[in-house]
């Protein structure tokens, strides 16, 4: 699928991202700094954290927990949790706005309805 018509260029798309969403520009969390897709808890909400205690993943704002981190980095846990708190409702959305801006992610067509 090519970028779509009517869509400003990626890099315009990104810019207008990043001045009306400043929580992108988050040098430690968001989804800049984590792989591209689904969190690997639940899978129906983006990435938005890397943790790295036992059972350290890459985790969406409703499923990282403070025990995701090791004791060597309980205050990047409590700054993790304290940034996935405070994103705006549209964040989830917005995540996926990104990765689709920097070709990390690619739009799929619409499935079409079944008959009901």
């Amino acid at each position: 699928m090519s970028w779509p018509a009517g869509v400003p260029p990626k890099k315009e798309l990104q810019a207008a991202l990043r001045r009306e969403h400043p929580w992108l520009d988050d040098d430690r969390f968001g989804p800049r700094n984590v792989t591209a897709g689904d969190c690997e808890r639940c899978g129906a909400e983006p990435r938005l954290v890397q943790t790295c205690g036992p059972q350290g993943g890459e985790y969406g704002r409703s499923c990282a927990a403070e025990d995701d981190w090791c004791d060597g980095h309980a205050d990047e846990a409590a700054d993790a949790l304290r940034y996935l708190r405070a994103l705006p409702g549209d964040a989830d959305e917005v995540a996926y706005l990104w990765w689709l801006s920097t070709g990390e992610v690619r739009a799929l067509p619409p499935r079409p309805r079944l008959p009901e």
